[in-house]
């Protein structure tokens, strides 16, 4: 979500629907390069957002018990979009951190120690170590799959974020599939190329750009947010 102080951008790239795009997407890599640097007291003041622990602690070989007493662990970093839409769960539903607290992966040796891979096998952000009693269920990996539980272990809590709406799923699936894989292409250097299956920037930023389009397609015409009047 934007606040009013981002508005001025917007408004000045609304005349180009696509540029429209590009600046919501610089300001959301924007939030969250601020979040990463911003005290944790801030943390709390943004709307909707609960204290979350972004622990950078020093590396340690650790078990998930002596890590946190929470129910969930979250591991992840405010620099991970992916993980971001984990994280505006939490903070939308405002779900407290003795329920599911936020440990960056370098307090158990990075994304591709042993105890790490343990729990995702990828060495990706974001994954959830579900500590509660009863689960059949010791990890999840995937940032999709992490939301969906989430939605359904908190489904009390408001906002729903509309997990059986088609539309919401549809616009979800495309951006998976199609722009997450290529979206390296907004800020990748060039000794990082290629992005996916294109060749060069320009050809992948086209791809990009048409896909943009066609989830602009799937976007609903009544309300502020992509599926209408509520959150999704």
């Amino acid at each position: 979500e934007l606040h009013g102080h981002h508005q001025h951008l917007i408004h000045a790239s609304s005349s180009d629907p696509i540029m429209l795009k590009f600046s919501i997407l610089i300001l959301f890599a924007a939030y969250t390069i601020v979040e990463s640097f911003a005290p944790q007291s801030s943390l709390a003041a943004i709307p909707g957002k609960t204290s979350h622990n972004l622990s950078k602690t020093p590396p340690t070989m650790m078990s998930n018990d002596s890590l946190s007493n929470s129910q969930h662990i979250l591991f992840d970093m405010p620099v991970s979009n992916n993980g971001a839409r984990c994280r505006i769960i939490l903070y939308k539903k405002e779900i407290p951190t003795d329920q599911v607290e936020i440990i960056s992966p370098t307090v158990i040796g990075g994304l591709k120690s042993d105890a790490y891979l343990q729990r995702s096998p990828q060495g990706l952000m974001p994954c959830l170590s579900i500590q509660k009693p009863g689960s059949d269920m010791n990890h999840l990996a995937e940032s999709d799959t992490i939301a969906r539980y989430l939605l359904s272990e908190y489904s009390d809590l408001s906002p729903s974020f509309q997990p059986e709406n088609p539309r919401s799923n549809q616009i979800c699936r495309w951006h998976d599939v199609y722009l997450t894989p290529i979206q390296g292409c907004l800020y990748k250097p060039a000794s990082r190329l290629p992005v996916g299956d294109y060749a060069d920037r320009k050809s992948a930023l086209k791809a990009f750009r048409k896909n943009l389009e066609i989830i602009e397609g799937f976007m609903s015409d009544d309300g502020v947010y992509l599926c209408g009047k509520e959150v999704s």
